[in-house]
């Protein structure tokens, strides 16, 4: 329902104003395909958007979780050149690489991430999407773009954030962030219908609603490679 209200885990729900506020699911999509549309594919599809990425562009995306892979899927309805998965757990860039999610899967450990993205093309990245949201990841972000790229910052910080204005100088980047919206679940279940976006794969595990906590701790230790799990009422 929200973030400062009671959620939807129960096998009923009460939701007002439900004419104004609810998507009604095509017949050709099931309950599995359809349930991420109102949270992180939403937000994928929000990044994607407001990211502005042109036919041929360079993506790079920093955090292969799971909203990191649905900002994947949803910018490759932008028709860009290549996307560059960047992780520091190789379970989930190869999990991308097994599904067909990103072009390049960089582990940061592993990578000198900066140099490797900027060898691609020679210059770097056109659009960056920060989903990570980790130690030094918005510091990545904007040294891994190309001059006039644009930033797209989607990760939630538990500390602020600094903008080395000095060090960026004559990049002239363009940084975007918000909150989502979620206001185009419409046109998100019509790429679902027609088979544009798949996020079925995402779901690892499935739980009957009454184990719960059992799914909640799998998912919170990132237990047997899981990338999200579904509770089944």
């Amino acid at each position: 329902m929200g973030c400062r209200i009671d959620g939807c885990q129960a096998e009923y729900v009460r939701v007002q104003y439900a004419d104004n506020c609810l998507n009604l699911i095509p017949d050709n999509v099931s309950d599995r395909q359809a349930l991420f549309t109102g949270d992180i594919l939403s937000t994928g599809y929000w990044a994607a958007d407001i990211s502005k990425i042109k036919e041929g562009d360079m993506v790079a995306i920093l955090g292969a979780g799971p909203t990191g892979l649905c900002a994947a899927i949803c910018a490759r309805l932008h028709n860009p050149s290549k996307i560059v998965m960047i992780d520091v757990m190789q379970s989930r860039l190869d999990f991308a690489k097994e599904h067909g999610i990103g072009d390049v899967h960089l582990n940061a450990n592993e990578t000198d991430v900066e140099e490797y993205v900027r060898n691609i093309n020679g210059r770097g990245a056109d659009v960056v999407m920060e989903v990570a949201g980790g130690k030094d990841t918005f510091q990545t972000a904007w040294r891994i773009a190309r001059p006039n790229a644009t930033v797209c910052v989607v990760a939630l910080y538990n500390e602020p954030q600094s903008i080395p204005l000095p060090d960026m100088y004559g990049k002239n980047l363009t940084f975007i962030t918000g909150g989502v919206d979620a206001s185009k679940c419409d046109e998100i279940l019509e790429h679902i219908s027609a088979g544009r976006i798949d996020t079925e794969p995402l779901i690892t595990h499935t739980f009957p609603l009454e184990e719960w906590r059992e799914g909640y701790e799998l998912f919170s230790n990132k237990e047997d490679g899981v990338i999200k799990v579904a509770l089944k009422p």
